[in-house]
């Protein structure tokens, strides 16, 4: 009994070693996202707030990295090797290499962004991060440490010949539906020098021309880096807690609570850059809730049956009841 209660206790402070270092290096910056205007040989001043979350005193080695856009999905791919002249990573100075913030406090950790005349125009791309751990130090195998990285993505955008230009490479949806929601694909593709934000909606309309819904695009307010594309997703859906189900009474219950019938138009309405030049485009579907008209059907077809009984029976009580007095007459 000893020996099983000094196991437990064994493995409870195993588990509690392993979670203090995942707690010690909890961290958040913010912002998540900095968007400058800035010109060539121009000095810009700025800070992000970072805030230790764990109850010890933490160092934090300060260090910026290239990054450009990875796969269509917005994510960013951060460029490894020598930070070159061009870079704004390179153009990104700290007042100090590192910073230490004791527990459950907020610091602000301010940075210099030195523009040089060289800086072609249009958009440049950096992360400033925070790590546990020196950048420049080996790791040592031997040594149990965990080491943790977060950060601020800078997108710079410098004043000369900006050339803002996209064009919209997809918008789809499937062809057909048995329910909401109807999920829209929506492909951007930047072709010039600087970071690209469309922003608009999707105007869905009915076969008789009516507005059924309407649906937000880039809520996030996500970037489309030059040279890259990226996809955004939206959903018209009216409960979204009633979709996903499998059987045939789910299927049905999702159907009434997303209930669509009929043809339906999507129009696209995008804008972009500081004019706001439009991208548009229109897809159009079918929704047939085939759940719900297949109960329906089967309620009208009991519906007729029952009544065509009644009328039935009531017919042949009629002519028993006139055979009746027939008979009466006759005995008269």
């Amino acid at each position: 009994m000893k020996t099983k209660k000094f196991l437990l206790l064994a493995v409870v402070m195993l588990i509690c070693g392993l979670a203090i270092p995942f707690a010690s290096n909890a961290v958040t910056v913010s912002p998540p996202i900095l968007e400058i205007e800035a010109a060539k040989g121009q000095v810009i001043t700025q800070s992000i707030k970072v805030r230790n979350e764990s109850s010890d005193l933490v160092t934090y080695y300060l260090t910026s990295q290239k990054f450009i856009a990875a796969g269509e999905g917005g994510a960013p791919q951060f460029v490894e090797g020598k930070v070159e002249d061009v870079d704004l990573a390179s153009w990104i100075k700290f007042q100090y290499d590192s910073i230490s913030i004791p527990g459950g406090q907020t610091v602000e950790v301010p940075f210099t962004i030195v523009v040089p005349e060289f800086a072609g125009p249009g958009g440049h791309y950096a992360a400033i991060f925070l790590s546990t751990f020196p950048p420049d130090a080996k790791a040592n195998t031997s040594q149990v440490s965990i080491a943790s990285r977060i950060g601020t993505l800078v997108l710079v955008k410098i004043a000369g010949e900006v050339k803002e230009s996209a064009e919209l490479s997809e918008f789809t949806a499937a062809k057909s539906y048995s329910s909401l929601p109807v999920t829209f694909g929506i492909r951007v593709k930047n072709i010039g020098n600087v970071h690209v934000k469309p922003v608009g909606s999707i105007v869905i309309k009915n076969m008789f021309g009516s507005v059924a819904g309407n649906v937000i695009v880039n809520e996030e307010s996500g970037n489309v880096l030059p040279d890259s594309i990226r996809k955004y997703e939206a959903s018209w859906v009216k409960n979204p807690n009633a979709v996903g189900a499998t059987t045939f009474w789910g299927k049905y219950r999702e159907e009434k609570e997303n209930y669509a019938f009929g043809k339906y138009t999507a129009d696209l309405m995008l804008s972009y850059g500081t004019a706001g030049k439009p991208l548009q485009a229109s897809v159009s579907f079918l929704v047939i809730p085939w759940h719900v008209i297949l109960v329906n059907l089967v309620l009208i077809i009991i519906v007729v049956i029952i009544i065509y009984l009644l009328v039935k029976r009531y017919n042949a009580w009629l002519i028993t009841k006139y055979g009746k007095k027939q008979e009466k007459k006759a005995k008269k």
